[in-house]
């Protein structure tokens, strides 16, 4: 048997995700997480390259952060999600760990520059402070750049990047966990190009709304969600394009039965003007965030 074809039809099977960065990224430890090891992460530079991916049926979901506990909400990936009209089957919430990784046999005096995406190394500053002589170079990925100190073979580059980049390019670890705040996270959208299927076991909504510019609209809005007792775990504006103090919202609405959900839905829409789902799906467990 040719056990080369055979395998090669396993991986034309296995489910392919789009990511955000490359293998050892954040983006795809949080898609391992949540698909396990069953699946290829493929790669992409920009979240809207991803979003290409996915509308164009290259790859069959895509996990995409949205916000994170320090930077805040990433604003344009609402605009992305919006644009293409993706669905959200899911979430998953990842604890971010930032690490200094060198070239096996470097040490911590050794180290000229540091490399890493602006947001990792901003994230690390009270730890990277401890060394004013080191230089921070800015990268495109937290992974590309562990990924671009093993191919330098260089004793005085390092990176800030996940343990997984560590185990998955042979680097040393000269400082664990290093980030500044230890209650750092990111929160990622599970997203496929549409809606497929009902999920029984949801939660959780996401869903747009555009309401009158009617003093105490929003106001009335609100008041709807307190009368149903349901939370809601988000809000967030954003500006009608070309319209003058005409805003979208985006919600996030938690319910134990989707029918509680549903309820709130249709008095929802008496008071708005647009009412779009981008996902009814079940919530992540972010007790796992503390241990």
């Amino acid at each position: 048997m040719n056990w080369a074809f055979v395998l090669d039809r396993i991986m034309e099977k296995r489910k392919k995700i789009a990511i955000q960065g490359y293998p050892g990224s954040f983006h795809d430890e949080a898609c391992h997480q949540y698909f396990g090891d069953d699946v290829e992460s493929i790669p992409a530079d920009s979240f809207d390259i991803l979003a290409k991916m996915l509308a164009d049926g290259k790859v069959d979901g895509a996990v995409m952060a949205i916000e994170n506990s320090i930077a805040g909400t990433i604003l344009q990936n609402y605009r992305v999600l919006r644009e293409y009209g993706f669905w959200i089957v899911g979430e998953r919430y990842l604890r971010i760990k930032h690490n200094l990784l060198a070239y096996p046999g470097s040490k911590i005096e050794d180290i000229k520059e540091v490399h890493s995406h602006p947001m990792a190394l901003n994230q690390c500053l009270k730890y990277l402070r401890n060394y004013p002589e080191i230089k921070l170079v800015e990268t495109e990925d937290t992974a590309l750049s562990a990924l671009k100190v093993m191919e330098n073979k260089s004793l005085d580059i390092a990176s800030v990047s996940s343990i997984k980049a560590a185990d998955l390019y042979g680097l040393d670890v000269l400082g664990s966990e290093i980030e500044t705040s230890k209650s750092n996270y990111t929160r990622f959208y599970i997203l496929e190009r549409e809606c497929k299927r009902k999920n029984e076991k949801a939660d959780k909504a996401s869903i747009y709304i555009r309401i009158p510019d009617v003093k105490g609209q929003l106001l009335k809005v609100l008041q709807v969600i307190h009368n149903h007792d349901l939370n809601m775990s988000k809000l967030q504006s954003f500006p009608v394009l070309g319209q003058i103090r005409e805003y979208f919202f985006h919600l996030d609405i938690e319910f134990d039965e989707t029918s509680q959900y549903e309820n709130l839905r249709e008095d929802l829409m008496e008071f708005t003007q647009e009412y779009t789902e981008l996902g009814v799906y079940k919530k992540d467990d972010i007790k796992k965030l503390l241990i």
